[in-house]
């Protein structure tokens, strides 16, 4: 591995770093309120002003809503998380504001981890290029704290909405209407494409696109879709842990603890729990990830399987039509992305914990 390499892998697993405890939050507790609020707890309490307007925590159910609710914006936070990291890692406290407003606007336009982390590496190496600008004397104490993170949000986030955030909408569109074509065909096949998409990337355009698709046709009654979509957000995360579980010592410490928490987030339907996973091994795992979910698609939907509920993850699987054929795809797909990603793995050379990554954020506007 080239010096270079070895260099994007650091910022990228120091990024993971700090990313894990909040993937872990939003994983767990959303799990939670399902496990004992019900599959269908967010549905429970119906938005007034804001979400919480008609909320009384004090009930059995607004109480796991709540919890729910929690769990959820810590998840909503993970991209913006891993961007900001990332972004540290390469240019120092300043890029920490930018990473974290570009990283959430990839979430939010659902360009998703990849997106974050490119939208990262874009806002550390703009502000590299920044520190190197010859300024007046006045004016090197404000750089780190105004000039530099006002200018590489303005630049690197609006050259990323002006150009890049309506075409990737045009092509998931176009895309969306294509899945949804396919189910005057196979099952099978469309229980693959729509598998894949889950797993590709993880939360990201393609995951939303395949999501939509499928809660379109279940809208419309057509339930299989829904099967496919769910166990194609189950199998990365169970697989990651598979793959940890086969190949132990070719994962740093950060990811094999993450594994412990990845088997649960995936039976919970919580994709994000491979995200540590994606970021750290981007082109071994996507690869394990879309084949295990591609797989468990197509077996579930070829079996004849339906979900009448579009989430739930474990929960749901009771109510399914032929439950247990679904748990068969589940395990074969899971076992496919956990085989192939220990022979692809590549053991951890770089840990997340190096001394950049360690430093107390003492304030500090001195121009590095």
């Amino acid at each position: 591995m080239s010096k270079k390499d070895l260099q994007i892998k650091k910022h990228i697993m120091t990024g993971i770093s700090y990313m894990i405890p909040v993937v872990v939050a939003g994983g767990i507790l959303p799990a939670m309120a399902k496990a004992f609020g019900g599959y269908d707890i967010a549905d429970k309490i119906k938005p007034g002003a804001t979400p919480w307007s008609n909320l009384n925590a004090f009930s059995w159910t607004g109480f796991w809503w709540g919890v729910n609710q929690i769990g959820t914006y810590a998840m909503m936070f993970a991209v913006a998380v891993v961007a900001a990291g990332t972004a540290y890692s390469i240019a120092g406290r300043p890029a920490i504001a930018p990473g974290l407003a570009l990283g959430y606007v990839a979430s939010d336009t659902k360009a998703g981890f990849i997106g974050g982390l490119l939208l990262a590496f874009a806002v550390g190496y703009f502000i590299n290029w920044m520190k190197k600008w010859k300024v007046p004397s006045w004016m090197e104490g404000l750089m780190p704290v105004l000039i530099i993170p006002v200018v590489a949000s303005l630049v690197v986030g609006m050259l990323f909405i002006l150009f890049l955030s309506k075409p990737l909408a045009y092509i998931m569109t176009a895309f969306q209407n294509w899945i949804i074509t396919l189910n005057g065909g196979s099952k099978a096949i469309m229980g693959g494409v729509i598998g894949a998409c889950m797993g590709f990337d993880l939360g990201g355009p393609l995951n939303k696109t395949a999501s939509l698709a499928a809660n379109a046709l279940g809208a419309d009654g057509i339930f299989a879709p829904w099967a496919a979509k769910i166990i194609g957000g189950m199998t990365p995360p169970i697989g990651a842990f598979i793959a940890v579980m086969i190949a132990k010592d070719k994962f740093s410490p950060e990811l094999r603890e993450t594994a412990k928490t990845a088997l649960p987030m995936g039976l919970c339907f919580i994709t994000e729990g491979s995200l540590p996973f994606a970021a750290a091994d981007p082109v071994q795992f996507i690869i394990s990830s879309v084949c295990g979910s591609a797989t468990a698609g197509a077996m579930a939907l070829g079996l004849g399987c339906e979900s009448v509920a579009a989430h739930g993850g474990i929960f749901v699987i009771p109510m399914m039509t032929h439950p247990l054929w679904f748990i068969v795809a589940l395990i074969v797909g899971s076992t496919v992305t956990g085989v192939m990603y220990a022979v692809l793995k590549r053991p951890d050379t770089v840990t997340s914990e190096d001394d950049e990554a360690n430093d107390d954020f003492d304030f500090d506007v001195s121009v590095e």
